[in-house]
């Protein structure tokens, strides 16, 4: 994976968010929206700092998410896990009024799309499926390749009836589910000895989950700039 300045040009941008509502599909998995306060652009799979003007709370006052929605969306939506015992952040994330202002720095990031007509395995761990959530909105509105989507997960899937939708909508895209880390390691195995350096391959979740798939994909011949991860660093808490 290559790295731009461009990437983190947003780093310098501050906006605010105005709450609108969360939702618990299951366990400990929130999705939360915001409306944005003016104008707010951004693209797929581009992330933010959020954090909490004027309140105080336990611990650190922001966190990273990565972006889930579209700007066509009208909502910029955002998934998360609160852990077993959610810190001070997500507390106060999950018991937001609706009304309530959060602000916003960014968005940046490198989890984006190259061109529009490599093909693309995308590879989901959790609750890291947020960002490949846009970037399937993005690529759902005019796709020219195919897609292959591996979502990995324990517990349960976050945005599965949506996903499922697109992939049922769009011949090119395809979705596989796995359950556990050995699934996972076969099914990216055996399509990226497919497409090999022909295909760009992003990865989302935990830091290990992504290190051992990439290792995984580069295994097959693929070489390291054709990788794209975005690791979700404390991602529970």
């Amino acid at each position: 994976m290559i790295m731009k300045p461009a990437y983190f040009k947003g780093i310098f941008k501050k906006s605010q968010l105005i709450f609108d509502s969360v939702e618990n599909p299951f366990e400990d998995y929130y999705i939360v929206k915001f409306i944005p306060k003016g104008k707010l652009i951004w693209k797929a799979g581009e992330h933010g700092i959020f954090s909490f003007g004027g309140y105080r709370i336990k611990g650190k006052n922001s966190r990273v998410f990565s972006i889930a929605s579209i700007p066509d969306e009208g909502f910029l939506t955002i998934g998360t896990r609160t852990g077993e015992k959610a810190s001070g952040f997500k507390k106060r994330l999950i018991g937001l009024k609706k009304g309530d202002e959060v602000n916003l720095r960014g968005p940046l990031g490198w989890f984006l799309l190259r061109n529009d007509f490599s093909p693309l395995l995308m590879v989901a761990g959790g609750v890291g499926i947020t960002p490949i959530r846009a970037l399937l909105k993005e690529i759902e509105k005019d796709n020219k390749r195919k897609v292959e989507v591996v979502y990995s997960s324990g517990t349960g899937f976050l945005f599965e009836d949506e996903i499922r939708q697109m992939a049922e909508r769009n011949s090119q895209i395809s979705l596989a589910f796995a359950k556990d880390r050995q699934e996972t390691g076969k099914m990216v195995g055996e399509i990226a000895a497919k497409l090999r350096n022909g295909a760009y391959y992003y990865i989302s979740g935990s830091p290990k989950m992504a290190k051992s798939v990439s290792k995984r994909i580069a295994g097959e011949g693929v070489s390291r700039g054709r990788i794209i991860y975005d690791p979700f660093y404390g991602y529970s808490k």
